[in-house]
């Protein structure tokens, strides 16, 4: 009855090396690669009224810091408690939908994006607690919802930092949750095996 407790502290443990191991040199790997690239920028700019000053480029690399930050946690809080952590950012992904759905209405977009967000917002709460009573179909649909719109997200990262007017790195911690939703969601899986 100890083997599966030990189980789950040595995977929790391992998990939480291998993220804060990622976290560092991505953030390490981050500052150098952000100094070239805006020390490249900034010659490119010395003929345009563009300008990249210091605090420009700080806030820019905090951005990527609470990103990886964010995911990082979140990957270990899931490696804890997988079953909550994926259907609770779930849940909060279909609350967010919905209340984006709102303003996207409101702002008179193209009428396919408020309802898409409204299904999304509808649909979410619906998968989280079917999943949660043990369906297999709900639980199935929920993983594939949240791979589809990390996946969507990822690449309109630079539209809706647009429409926002955000940060890019902001756009991303989005699609990243998502990401840790979908493999938490995954890890649990021996709980929806077809009982014969």
């Amino acid at each position: 009855m100890g083997e599966p407790a030990r189980t789950n502290a040595n995977t929790t443990i391992q998990v939480a090396g291998l993220a804060g191991a990622a976290f560092v040199a991505l953030n390490i790997a981050f500052y150098f690669l952000s100094m070239i690239y805006f020390d490249g920028k900034r010659e490119s700019s010395a003929m345009t009224l563009v300008t990249y000053d210091d605090a420009h480029i700080n806030g820019v690399r905090i951005a990527f810091g609470i990103f990886t930050a964010t995911v990082t946690l979140a990957a270990i809080a899931a490696s804890v408690a997988p079953k909550w952590i994926g259907h609770g950012i779930s849940a909060v992904t279909g609350l967010l939908a919905l209340v984006a759905a709102f303003f996207a209405f409101r702002k008179g977009m193209p009428m396919v994006l408020p309802v898409s967000l409204f299904v999304i917002g509808a649909l979410y709460p619906a998968l989280v607690w079917r999943s949660l009573e043990h369906s297999r179909g709900a639980w199935s649909f929920l993983i594939s919802m949240c791979g589809v719109l990390a996946l969507v997200l990822f690449f309109g990262a630079p539209k809706v930092r647009g429409v926002l007017d955000i940060g890019l790195w902001t756009a991303l911690i989005m699609p990243g949750l998502l990401t840790v939703a979908m493999v938490g969601l995954t890890m649990i899986r021996a709980d929806y095996r077809e009982r014969v």
